[in-house]
């Protein structure tokens, strides 16, 4: 194709599109930091997006500062005073999955390797969806739980509580830097903010609304961030279409250029994502471990005013999750089909708000992306609040003033964090870090999963279990990826591992009485 691409991109910024039968390192490589020259300054900046820019940060901020009058204590601090409804439930749950690395990662995923993106969105979450809203949150409804630990420990033991909450803490923090650090880069690209300011300002906001108004804040802000990500995705596929001539021209394009970017499925033999592993690693272990088993996302539906709005808000998320391939995995497609000539994968998204958009609509497009960092950063900062207050402190110390969780939370939402911003500027010196994170997860979530499935699908699965396949299933993972293995078959080898631990330790000690059961199995006859 002879096209040039549109508005003159400078050729210092300009990238060949990866070739047939690139392997690059990841699909869903980090952000890189920008190289020198590449950023823009405030000149560079319609008056328009910048006015919008503002009112957004204006506007959730009000949000959050008025909804922390309805806090009133821990209840409605991590729960939202179990006050909503099924609709900004789901539109939470999107927020909170389409973070960085699915937002802006993805495009660079497609600019790599094409539509086989989208299996992360559609294997990789709806199945899980709807399995987590039609047996697990009922079951986590029925125990009364704040917690996904907090179930673990009356299905297990109070170590397993412990254990499974000092990693989830572990990584959030973690993730949250990383959020931190993904929004000051993408500051820094379109402001030209140096980084230490786009993470105090991103502090400052997301700090206001999570502090003062925990969940309920957390959830409505979110709801309201992922509308403006469904507007600026439809915009740039409107946009986007009309720049390449049509849907007709944009299919010719990309299969006569690239064809290897229709293939559903990557080869067996591919370094990373093999489609063996995605069936196996992804489908099986890693998505379900995360949608039925991850703190952030579930706190919401353990927020609902009811068990059938909680039920309700996963199927909901399900559908829409269904159209977010769509409107993330088709701007790195389109900047293959423009010829953009960029520095790194990453860019693509960048590039096509850039080159595609108009004033107005690109301000609302940069707001989108900075809604989809937003929104992984407030989740993390109260799910990992809540860890601390009650699966941490409030077990070490069960003699602790139950009246003060509200403060203690809200101090250790602040501690975190300032963390988040302090360990931030070094995240950059990682290389890519979205796909090490992916890394890391797959050392527990293997056995967790295993956990979750033995204690709410069956009887027979005893305290003692819990912790002895925790531990022997990190210690299996963490082998696994030391010699070198792909992180799906590390997450399905645990998985399948600490199964027959569970069911071999299972046989041979007590399990708990019915009565204690009856609310914490699918099945309760």
């Amino acid at each position: 194709m002879s096209r040039t691409p549109p508005h003159g991109v400078p050729a210092a910024h300009r990238q060949d599109p990866p070739s047939r039968g690139c392997h690059p390192a990841s699909p869903q490589v980090g952000l890189a930091v920008p190289p020198a020259g590449s950023q823009h300054n405030l000149n560079d900046v319609h008056g328009l997006d910048l006015v919008i820019i503002v009112a957004y940060l204006v506007l959730i901020t009000a949000v959050g500062i008025t909804l922390s009058r309805r806090i009133q204590d821990a209840r409605d601090f991590f729960l939202a005073g179990r006050s909503l409804g099924w609709g900004i439930i789901g539109l939470s749950i999107i927020g909170t999955n389409v973070s960085a690395q699915s937002y802006v990662g993805a495009a660079g995923g497609a600019w790599n390797y094409g539509i086989a993106q989208a299996n992360f969105e559609w294997i990789g979450a709806i199945p899980a969806m709807i399995l987590a809203s039609l047996i697990f949150i009922p079951v986590y409804w029925r125990a009364g739980v704040y917690s996904i630990p907090e179930y673990l420990g009356l299905r297990y033991t109070v170590g397993v509580r412990v254990l499974s909450a000092l990693i989830a803490c572990i990584f959030s923090v973690f993730a949250i830097a990383v959020s931190f650090w993904a929004i000051a880069v993408t500051l820094e690209i379109y402001l030209g903010w140096p980084m230490w300011l786009g993470i105090l300002v991103t502090g400052v906001v997301v700090g206001l609304y999570s502090v003062s108004g925990g969940l309920a804040a957390v959830a409505f802000t979110d709801a309201l961030q992922v509308v403006i990500m469904f507007v600026g995705g439809l915009a740039i596929l409107w946009l986007g279409l009309v720049e390449v001539g049509g849907l007709g021209a944009f299919a010719t394009s990309l299969t006569a250029e690239h064809p290897n970017h229709l293939e559903t499925y990557l080869a067996a033999d591919h370094p990373d994502f093999p489609w063996v592993g995605v069936l196996l690693g992804l489908a099986f272990v890693l998505s379900p471990a995360y949608w039925c088993g991850n703190q952030a996302i579930l706190q919401r539906t353990m927020g609902a005013k009811s068990e059938w709005d909680a039920k309700a808000s996963m199927m909901f998320a399900a559908f829409a999750k269904t159209l977010v391939p769509l409107l993330i995995v088709f701007p790195g497609l389109l900047a293959l089909v423009l010829q953009a000539r960029i520095e790194y994968p990453d860019a693509a998204l960048p590039w096509v708000v850039k080159n595609v958009l108009p004033p107005g609509l690109s301000g609302l497009m940069f707001i989108a992306i900075i809604a989809a960092l937003q929104s992984s950063l407030d989740s993390g900062l109260n799910s990992t609040s809540l860890l601390i207050t009650r699966d941490i402190r409030g077990v070490l110390w069960p003699n602790r003033d139950v009246s003060r969780d509200l403060a203690v939370g809200r101090a250790w939402t602040l501690v975190i964090l300032v963390v988040g911003m302090a360990t931030a500027p070094l995240i950059g010196d990682l290389g890519g870090i979205f796909f090490f994170v992916q890394v890391l997860l797959s050392l527990f979530q293997g056995p967790t999963m295993a956990l979750l499935l033995c204690g709410v699908l069956t009887r027979w699965a005893t305290p003692a279990a819990g912790m002895f396949t925790l531990l022997s299933g990190l210690i299996l993972s963490g082998a696994l990826t030391l010699i070198g293995m792909n992180m799906l078959y590390v997450a399905f080898i645990s998985f399948v591992f600490s199964l027959a631990v569970i069911l071999s330790v299972s046989r041979h000690t007590p399990r708990l009485p019915d009565s204690a059961l009856a609310r914490l199995v699918f099945r309760r006859d």
